[in-house]
């Protein structure tokens, strides 16, 4: 007899049944198995709960019971995100102007606006998937808004050359004022939808929300600024997006002290 064998033995072995004869001498001579049996024998003399314990456990779980309706799927929200971003770039682009975009080569818009797209539809993906416990992620969504900052800081110092810029505060500030007018507003947008879904880890779909909430402000800017210089892009464009991620990670962190507190509460 081989331990895999006792091990399906010990597995369906009650407390009242005899082991074979092979099987015990398989014990005598194997330590794994015996501190094993030894474990299974300890764990059936635990007492099983009371009539009242088991009542009030019941209880307990049933008070928090409510019915839920089914999610959409995702596909619903990736539509609605989409829309949100397209609609709220087509407003600052009406309201802004498109001087930047005029200024841009195509080498610049090119690059700029792929990674723009590629980063919100990732973006999108990881809320979508985070509003459902269990879902498989292709980058962890810790892990994915620092990968789209880092990227979008190489892709701007790449494409643009420093220049002179007398005005860079004041300039800068205008811009990204511009821009967290934009991304802001938009996050509570989001957040109406993403509200519907059971999300597990609010700081890290905080983080996911405020990134593609910054990535709106970001477009708009690109689209209206007409200044090439890379610190100002860097500094104050990039500034957005990084922002907007960060009040993401705090609102998820609000969130989930809240959430801590109320749990806490009812628990006494």
């Amino acid at each position: 007899m081989t331990c895999r064998d006792m091990d399906g033995m010990i597995s369906s072995h009650s407390g009242d049944s005899l082991l074979s004869p092979e099987a015990a001498e398989h014990i005598v001579g194997c330590e794994r198995c015996r501190s094993l049996m030894r474990l299974v024998d300890e764990a059936r003399e635990i007492p099983a709960p009371s009539e009242i314990q088991l009542k009030r456990i019941q209880s307990g779980i049933l008070k928090n019971l409510k019915p839920v309706r089914p999610l959409p799927p995702s596909r619903i929200f990736l539509f609605a995100f989409a829309l949100i971003f397209v609609s709220v770039v087509a407003v600052g682009t009406l309201m802004l102007g498109i001087n930047g975009w005029s200024v841009l080569s195509m080498e610049q818009k090119i690059a700029i606006f792929a990674t723009l797209s590629a980063s919100a539809v990732l973006l999108a993906l990881s809320m979508a998937r985070q509003m459902v416990p269990g879902s498989k992620h292709a980058v962890s969504p810790a892990t994915l808004p620092i990968a789209i900052l880092v990227v979008l800081m190489l892709v701007i110092a790449a494409m643009f050359r420093s220049e002179e810029e007398p005005a860079f505060v004041a300039n800068g500030l205008m811009c990204i004022r511009n821009g967290l007018e934009y991304s802001l507003p938009t996050a509570l947008l989001f957040w109406m939808l993403l509200r519907r879904g059971a999300i597990l880890f609010p700081k890290l779909i905080g983080a996911a929300a405020g990134g593609f909430s910054g990535l709106i402000g970001l477009s708009v800017l690109e689209i209206n600024c007409s200044n090439l210089n890379v610190y100002h892009i860097l500094v104050w464009h990039w500034g957005v997006i990084l922002i907007a991620s960060l009040a993401g990670v705090a609102v998820g962190a609000a969130v989930e002290y809240i959430d801590r507190y109320r749990d806490q509460k009812n628990s006494f």
